[in-house]
């Protein structure tokens, strides 16, 4: 008899998250929820006027499309929840409050980088749902990048195992968003945490049954995007990519474009 792995989830406390926690809570036996804080994201105060409304103006999209798609996710459940600040998931009694919890695997989408004694706690069982595709695309805002660069096959979203170095654990499985040629920006990522987190449960699943093997990562292949990158000129290049087309050149050649940046597949339905 199968049996659901008992899970901890470290997430913020944006509406994705919310989304997050709920869709996990129907198909996995979600013990705990650490909530961390999370800052509005806002543009610095030293751009220049111009530069300010352009990344407002991105942020507001990626609000109205989160909006739409995922819609009113309900509260976090109080029964098993825990809210701690930014940087909360590392400290002693937050800790000690998930090793009591006694979870099969926790779970990371959106919380900070967790620390040595954490991962020591929970070898092998802490995995981390990557908003992007690794290794091709690690780090920070790895969706947004690879639009920049013209590769929406690069976009999606990535399972592997947590170790001490940022997103290069071994691969679970890994889910591209299914695709309209009308989408934008906002559109794919967030179509990609909902591939995401209909995968996400049975890839646990399995992965607790001990039958799904992760798949080293070829580091190599890939790069790491740091967040001071992230500026307005990028955002007006992902904009006049869309403008200029991007997403009916890729909708017609997707399945050769997508080959050249292979991916790990997520278990088949049971």
């Amino acid at each position: 008899m199968r049996r659901e792995p008992r899970v901890v989830l470290l997430t913020g406390s944006e509406r994705r998250h919310r989304y997050a926690a709920a869709a996990l809570d129907q198909h996995a036996d979600v013990v705990g929820i650490v909530s961390e804080a999370r800052a509005n994201p806002s543009a610095s105060p030293a751009l220049s006027p111009e530069d300010r409304k352009t990344i407002e103006c991105h942020l507001a999209e990626r609000d109205v499309v989160e909006s739409t798609l995922l819609g009113e996710p309900p509260a976090f459940p109080v029964k098993t929840l825990l809210q701690s600040p930014r940087g909360g998931v590392n400290r002693l009694e937050v800790i000690d409050w998930i090793r009591q919890r006694r979870p099969d695997i926790v779970v990371l989408f959106g919380a900070s980088i967790i620390s040595p004694s954490l991962l020591d706690l929970f070898p092998g069982r802490i995995v981390n749902v990557h908003l992007g595709l690794s290794p091709y695309y690690r780090g920070s805002a790895t969706n947004f990048w690879p639009l920049v660069e013209r590769k929406p096959e690069c976009v999606g979203a990535t399972i592997h195992l947590a170790v001490a170095k940022v997103d290069a654990g071994p691969i679970l499985g890994q889910v591209r968003p299914n695709v309209d040629v009308c989408d934008r920006g906002h559109d794919l990522g967030t179509k990609a945490i909902l591939a995401a987190f209909h995968a996400l449960p049975l890839v646990l699943l399995h992965y607790h049954g001990n039958r799904l093997a992760p798949h080293a990562q070829r580091l190599a292949e890939g790069r790491v995007f740091r967040g001071a990158a992230f500026n307005a000129a990028a955002v007006r290049e992902l904009s006049a990519n869309i403008e200029g087309g991007m997403m009916s050149e890729y909708v017609r050649d997707a399945e050769a474009r997508c080959r050249v940046y292979p991916i790990v597949p997520v278990p088949m339905e049971e």
